[in-house]
C-alpha cells in the first residue's frame, strides 16, 4: 500500500450497501467518534485481559493438539474473523490479508482493475447487484440478479464478499473465468480484466425544458460532474430537473453532501447515530438552492448514499420522489488500517433523513409508487417460463434450414418476447424473420443469422423480462416524473 492510500484510509468512514460504498473524511466522524466511544470499566477490563489468556493458551492448544498441521496465523486470523462473525452484522468485515482492503477503498473511489461487477452477499452466496455499463462484464450480458458459482474453477461456496472479490479482481490484461447460476441454469464468461474508472453522472435535455441528469454512483469526482452537467442544461435552457438515482448503489458522502449542497435551502442533510445517541449532523448551507422544480427517480437498487439524498431531498421540500421503496441500507462503516497491515470494515452508526427518520430496513419512500409495468405474479410466470429454456450453447451459428438446439432456445425466446414463431427447433422462414427483426431492434446488422452475438442478446433480452422489466423498453416511472414536471 502506497502512503498515499495509507493516508486516505486513515480518513475513510464508509455508509455502504454489501456492494455499494459511501465514504466520508474523519474530520467530521472520526474525532467525535473517539469522544463517544467511552472507555471500558475497570471491571470489563479485567475480564478482558482474563478472557485474552484464556483465548492464548485456546489457541495453544489447537495448535500443538489438531490432527493436522495447522500454523498461528490461520488460528489468530479465524479468531479476529470470528470476532467480526458474532457481530452478526454482514457489513462488517475482517481483512486478513495486507491490502485486501485496498480493494474496498478502490471501489469507493470509483476505480479499480476488474471486470466490473457490483456484488452483495444472498442467502448463502454471492450475487450480482450490478454489471457496470461498458465494463467487461456489462459488455458480455451479465445479468442483475445472477450468482456467483465459480472463479477460475474455484467454487465460491462458504466464501465471503471479500474474498470472492479478491478471486475476481487482478491485474488489468489478464483473463478470469465466472461460472454463474442465471434462474437455475449455469453460465460461463470469460472476461478480460480492466482497470475502470466509472464515468458516474450523464445528462441530457428533454423537450419542455426538462434537464435529466442520472447518476450512476457518487465517486470522488461525482459531484464536480454533476455541477458541470447542471450549469450545462440551465444554460441549454432547462427550467425543471429530474435526477435518476435508481439502481445507484452509493458512493462518497461528502460526494452526495455536495450534491445535495447544489439543491438544497439551508438545513439539515443527513443525521448520524451511534448507539441511540444522534452524534453528527452534515448541513447545507443554503447559499444554492435550487431554482426550478426538481423530480427525484429512486427505486429498490438506491441505496447508500442514494438514500442520504432522497431523504435530503424529499424531506427538504426540494424534489418529489417517483418510483419504489429504496434498498434500505442506514449503516455506516468505519475503515479502520491494522498495525500489522491487516484492516478491519466495522458498522459504527446508522443515518437518518432530516426529519430524524430511520433509513435502515426502511428505505425511503416515493411520494409517487410508480411501479415496472410487469405486475409481480406475471414476473414471477414468465421467470418459471425462461428457467426452464434450453440452453443456446451449441458452437453453432444456426442459419436458414439449420437444425439444434440453438435454433430451439432461441425460438423459445423469442416466442417468450412476442415474436411469431413455431418452436419446432428448426431455423424456418419464420423463424428467419423474427430474427431479423430482433437484430433490428437491438442495433444488429439484420441478416438472420443466430450468430453469438445475438443469442447473448437474445438471452440478455429475456432475461430482462423475467426480473420484470417490459421488452417495449417503456419507462413509467420517467413518464411520471415528465408527467409532474410538464404539469406544473
Amino acid at each position: 500500500m502506497n502512503p498515499r492510500t495509507t493516508k486516505r484510509i486513515a480518513r475513510i468512514i464508509a455508509i455502504i450497501t454489501i456492494a455499494a460504498m459511501v465514504i466520508t473524511s474523519v474530520t467530521f466522524l472520526g474525532s467525535m467518534y473517539w469522544s463517544y466511544g467511552a472507555s471500558a470499566s475497570a471491571e470489563d477490563a479485567a475480564y478482558l485481559d482474563a478472557r485474552l489468556e484464556l483465548l492464548k493458551a485456546y489457541i495453544q492448544t489447537i495448535e500443538d493438539e489438531y490432527k493436522d498441521k495447522v500454523d498461528y496465523k490461520t488460528l489468530l486470523d479465524g479468531a479476529y474473523a470470528g470476532v467480526i462473525d458474532s457481530l452478526d452484522d454482514p457489513y462488517s468485515v475482517y481483512y486478513a490479508e495486507q491490502g485486501a482492503g485496498d480493494d474496498f477503498v478502490s471501489d469507493v473511489l470509483g476505480t479499480f482493475s476488474g471486470v466490473g461487477l457490483s456484488l452483495e452477499e444472498y442467502d448463502d452466496g454471492i450475487r450480482v447487484v450490478a454489471a457496470i455499463p461498458e465494463t467487461p462484464a456489462g459488455k458480455a450480458g451479465v445479468m442483475t440478479g445472477d450468482v456467483i458459482k465459480s472463479v477460475d474453477g474455484v467454487s465460491v461456496q462458504g466464501k465471503s464478499m471479500s474474498e470472492v472479490i479478491l478471486l475476481i479482481r487482478g491485474e488489468a490484461g489478464t483473463r478470469v473465468n465466472i461460472v454463474f447460476d442465471r434462474a437455475g441454469r449455469e453460465l460461463s464468461y470469460t472476461l478480460v480484466r480492466e482497470q475502470i474508472h466509472m464515468a458516474s453522472v450523464d445528462g441530457e435535455l428533454l423537450d419542455g425544458g426538462i434537464g435529466y441528469i442520472r447518476i450512476l454512483s457518487f465517486d470522488d469526482d461525482s459531484d464536480a460532474e454533476f455541477i458541470r452537467i447542471k450549469d450545462e442544461l440551465v444554460k441549454a435552457g432547462a427550467t425543471s430537473l429530474i435526477l435518476d438515482v435508481r439502481n445507484n448503489p452509493g458512493g462518497l458522502v461528502e460526494t452526495v453532501v455536495n450534491v445535495a449542497e447544489q439543491l438544497m435551502p439551508e438545513g439539515a442533510i443527513t443525521y448520524f447515530r451511534h448507539k441511540g445517541n444522534l452524534v453528527a449532523v452534515q448541513r447545507a448551507s443554503g447559499k444554492h438552492p435550487a431554482k426550478m422544480p426538481v423530480v427525484l427517480l429512486i427505486n429498490g437498487g438506491s441505496a447508500s448514499a442514494s438514500e442520504i439524498l432522497a431523504g435530503a431531498l424529499q424531506d427538504s421540500g426540494v424534489a418529489k420522489l417517483v418510483g419504489t421503496t429504496t434498498y434500505g441500507k442506514g449503516v455506516g462503516q468505519t475503515m479502520f488500517s491494522l498495525a500489522d497491515g491487516a484492516s478491519l470494515k466495522l458498522s459504527t452508526f446508522y443515518f437518518e433523513t432530516p426529519a430524524k427518520h430511520p433509513v435502515d430496513r426502511a428505505g425511503i419512500r416515493p411520494d409517487y409508487y410508480v411501479p415496472m409495468p410487469l405486475p409481480a405474479e406475471a414476473v414471477a410466470e414468465i421467470a418459471e417460463q425462461y428457467a426452464a429454456f434450453a440452453p443456446m450453447s451449441e458452437k453453432l451459428k444456426p442459419r436458414l434450414g439449420d437444425i439444434g438446439l440453438n435454433v430451439f432456445g432461441a425460438q423459445q425466446r423469442l416466442s417468450l418476447l412476442g415474436y411469431e414463431v413455431t418452436v419446432t427447433g428448426e431455423m424456418d422462414a419464420a423463424t428467419e424473420a423474427a430474427v431479423k427483426r430482433f437484430q433490428s431492434s437491438a442495433g444488429l446488422s439484420p441478416y438472420g443469422v443466430l450468430d453469438y452475438g445475438t443469442m447473448a442478446y437474445l438471452d440478455e433480452a429475456c432475461a430482462k423480462y423475467a426480473a420484470g422489466i417490459d421488452p417495449s423498453g417503456e419507462d413509467p416511472q420517467l413518464a411520471k416524473a415528465i408527467e409532474l414536471l410538464r404539469g406544473r
